[in-house]
């Protein structure tokens, strides 16, 4: 009687080891194929961003900046009406081009450019 009670005790816990295993794999191959899903998912969100090349696209300008042939420049700041030293180098967003002068964006600020000091440092 006590063996029998012993080879239904090995039974049952030999039973629930396998069921337990079952349930480990299902969980391990539930989570890989989550994992899957979701770097495949990713991956098409990267390969369907098309508006990524449009805003690249329009992105595309040639950049300028002041000559640096001088330290620094006394410009004319079209904001405030007064004359600022900038230094030489310096970055520049043309808005609008003239025959003598050009009026360009340095920070926050309009300033009148002689197109002479303009330089275009190529496109980026």
């Amino acid at each position: 009687m006590k063996d029998d009670l012993f080879k239904k005790i090995k039974t049952i816990l030999s039973g629930s080891s396998v069921q337990l295993e079952e349930k480990v794999d299902k969980k391990i191959i539930d989570k890989q194929l989550n994992d899957e899903e979701l770097i495949n998912s990713f991956m098409n969100q990267i390969l369907d961003a098309s508006w990524l090349e449009e805003d690249l696209k329009a992105s595309c300008a040639p950049s300028y900046r002041l000559s640096s042939k001088e330290k620094s420049y006394w410009l004319m700041n079209t904001t405030v009406k007064s004359m600022f030293n900038i230094k030489g180098g310096i970055e520049i967003v043309p808005i609008e081009v003239g025959l003598k002068y050009t009026s360009c964006l340095i920070g926050q600020s309009i300033y009148s450019i002689p197109n002479s000091i303009i330089i275009c440092s190529g496109w980026n």
